[in-house]
């Protein structure tokens, strides 16, 4: 679409709810989930000698792309508002020793990028993908993430941001 009037048109279809919505689901929830949670955090510092506990976002490449996403502005948006939210939180929370660190995956399998999934919840990605590694990321690509960060692997780690997308950063512009 190169017309402004078709560019304008198009995506003024989206509605304040749709917008809301997404903004409520990797947003707020992600903001009220950890501050419901940081006094039980803050406990379980002192528990384990050497390692402190830790809030890992989930957040998405598509926060840090500087295109489009494929025109999914809210989305693409509020996951860029939800990795610069964890940041904010590593910042208020360093005090209670609570670390607060970010996942931002590029293309893995699910409804999103299939737009389907089968009986397990489970979605297979058909095409190849245009990044280095040439294949969209795996469970346990993203199970090593999680498991890293909130691990004690990840203990020095804090206000961090992980991209386990293949290299797609480095093929596409990006910001860091």
């Amino acid at each position: 679409m190169s017309s402004a009037e078709a560019i304008s048109q198009h995506f003024l279809k989206s509605t304040d709810d749709q917008w809301l919505e997404t903004y409520r689901t990797n947003v707020m929830g992600q903001f009220f989930t950890a501050m419901a949670l940081l006094p039980l955090l803050a406990e379980g510092t002192t528990a384990t000698p050497g390692y402190t506990s830790s809030v890992v976002n989930v957040s998405s490449i598509s926060g840090a792309m500087k295109g489009s996403s494929s025109g999914q502005f809210a989305y693409a948006s509020s996951k860029a508002a939800s990795t610069h939210l964890s940041r904010m939180l590593a910042t208020t929370f360093k005090d209670t020793k609570v670390r607060v660190n970010t996942i931002a995956p590029g293309i893995f399998p699910s409804e999103m990028t299939t737009g389907k999934s089968d009986e397990g919840n489970k979605s297979e990605l058909s095409s190849k993908i245009g990044n280095p590694a040439g294949r969209g990321g795996h469970d346990s690509d993203m199970a090593a993430s999680i498991l890293f960060l909130a691990g004690p692997g990840g203990v020095f780690y804090n206000e961090q941001i992980l991209y386990p997308d293949g290299g797609a950063t480095l093929a596409q512009p990006a910001v860091t």
